[in-house]
């Protein structure tokens, strides 16, 4: 008696030939927790056509890759080939995919990450209250020629000059956990040394009269240059969580640009967002 475990093998690594090996392993983990967690009794080329569908709408296949072939589909999920070829029509019905003869069936839909949107109610709140809670050291703080990427987002001239501060954070138990640089693209009176050991520096913008009304923000992840890792007490090339905030006026001017940094083991960003 054939192992179906060993079909499905024979199947992926078959297909690793034209290169969609990887893409059906992936499907086909996701179909086995599926049938196991699922009570549904949609018709299987429903299933299968659902699954391809998320994969490709999330980007997990991604515009231009080609999809694993029917024969494939068949042989590694144990359906037909009428199943298969079902549910690849509603793909190509919902121009998710195109069917080209002799090349095979490939990802026509551009995936494109969604920017969440919030309201900032609350969010500058909990800044401020982050920064009131920890001890903060000024590293750095002057009016300086703004880095090249800088200059190209605020729009200024080479010779522009911004206010720079570099401040490192600390738990109340002396953890360095995050590294801020930032640039304000003019000089704000409020934002002193003495004030940012004090206070947090938003707080000290909006004392000083900059009117934030938008914030875009943008998570990464980064490997600690030598002066950050020096500062955060990481080993050089150590991964950061990283997070870019871009603050907007009330004229839509992009007015501040802060780029943190942040030692995973010591701090997490959570959000919890609700359906209103």
């Amino acid at each position: 008696m054939v192992d179906r475990a060993d079909i499905v093998q024979d199947a992926i690594g078959r297909s690793r030939a034209n290169g969609t090996g990887s893409i059906l392993e992936s499907l086909v983990s996701s179909w086995n927790l599926e049938q196991e967690e699922s009570v549904s009794r949609a018709p299987l080329y429903h299933q299968l056509f659902l699954l391809l569908k998320r994969a490709i709408l999330d980007g997990s296949i991604q515009h231009g890759m080609q999809v694993p072939t029917e024969q494939q589909l068949a042989e590694a999920f144990g359906v037909s080939r009428i199943t298969t070829r079902r549910a690849v029509d509603e793909l190509a019905a919902e121009k998710l995919v195109r069917r080209q003869r002799g090349k095979g069936t490939h990802v026509i839909y551009q995936f494109r990450p969604q920017t969440m949107r919030a309201p900032m109610v609350g969010v500058l709140e909990n800044f401020i209250q982050l920064g009131n809670n920890s001890q903060v050291r000024v590293v750095d703080l002057a009016n300086i020629r703004a880095p090249a990427d800088v200059q190209h987002l605020f729009g200024l001239q080479d010779e522009a000059t911004v206010m720079a501060v570099v401040r490192v954070s600390s738990t109340e138990t002396g953890d360095r956990y995050a590294y801020y640089q930032s640039w304000t693209r003019e000089p704000v009176d409020t934002v002193t040394r003495d004030a940012l050991q004090k206070n947090s520096r938003l707080h000290l913008l909006q004392e000083g009269g900059l009117n934030i009304v938008r914030v875009e923000q943008v998570l990464g992840a980064l490997n600690a240059p030598v002066p950050v890792a020096a500062e955060l007490d990481v080993e050089p090339g150590f991964a950061l969580l990283s997070l870019r905030r871009l603050s907007y006026d009330d004229k839509d001017q992009l007015v501040d640009i802060v780029d943190c940094l942040y030692n995973p083991r010591r701090f997490e960003y959570a959000m919890e967002l609700s359906m209103d």
